[in-house]
């Protein structure tokens, strides 16, 4: 899923998501973002692309978090996303995608 984010890749994205796929974002009120599940796999696919359009040198690596298969989402080395999937039968059936700046701080070696 990494190197079809990465590549931009649209249809690649899609095939690799559930129909019913539904995604939940976290912005923290601080970085703009959907206040509602995004459904299906079309729109989480766009949801995806969308959020590290702005990027300049994005860099998305597999990564576990929390237990689960995870993403690592990076722009010129500072971690902007980190992205935690729910996997079956080999689709993605679930994405939670967290945006704020205030639970990324470990992720990019800002300790309080």
């Amino acid at each position: 899923m990494h190197r079809a984010w990465a590549d931009r890749d649209a249809p690649g994205l899609a095939a690799l998501m559930a129909p019913d796929v539904v995604a939940l974002t976290d912005g923290g009120g601080v970085v703009p973002t959907e206040l509602f599940p995004v459904r299906g796999a079309g729109d989480v696919t766009e949801l995806l692309l969308r959020s590290s359009a702005a990027c300049s040198q994005v860099e998305i690596v597999e990564h576990p978090v929390n237990g689960h298969t995870g993403l690592v989402v990076r722009d010129a080395g500072r971690v902007i996303a980190i992205v935690i999937l729910n996997v079956r039968a080999r689709l993605v059936c679930d994405v939670w995608v967290v945006l704020n700046p205030d639970k990324l701080r470990r992720w990019n070696g800002d300790y309080d």
